[in-house]
């Protein structure tokens, strides 16, 4: 019984280190690189189409290796804008995209944004804003 229970975790250590040591599919520095990027494109987007945004930041932004050939990344970002109607508001949108790797030089490896995918959004108003009704008026309008 000692004999296999040695066997056994021999095994697992070599495995365990096999595991370790083995090269990644996608280096470490390209995660980087993409998350760079990604974060660039991300924020020119958001002043492109909301010229009064300000104070953009990641609260999270992280890289896994879903395949050989295939990232996702996966963020949360939020920004300040303002409006007549709503006043200053926080915006916080979480979502993912997926790259695919089209080509590999020695130089350079090129990733294309297939798609991407807004999960959640939340509006936090930085004033309250004030909802007034008077109680029944839309039931009595309609059952006339």
């Amino acid at each position: 019984m000692k004999i296999v229970s040695i066997l056994v975790f021999l095994g697992a250590m070599v495995g365990s280190w096999c595991l370790v040591h083995s090269s990644r599919p996608v280096a470490e520095s390209m995660h980087v690189g993409i998350q760079n990027d990604l974060k660039n494109i991300i924020t020119d987007f958001v002043q492109k189409q909301l010229p009064n945004s300000q104070n953009l930041h990641f609260e999270k932004f992280w890289t896994e290796t879903v395949k050989k050939n295939r990232v996702r990344a996966s963020f949360v970002y939020a920004f300040e804008d303002s409006s007549e109607e709503s006043g200053p508001v926080v915006t916080e949108i979480k979502g993912y995209a997926l790259l695919n790797k089209v080509d590999e030089s020695p130089e350079t490896v090129t990733w294309s944004l297939d798609e991407l995918n807004i999960q959640d959004s939340a509006v936090n108003f930085q004033d309250p804003v004030r909802i007034t009704g008077t109680a029944g008026e839309l039931e009595k309008e309609e059952s006339k």
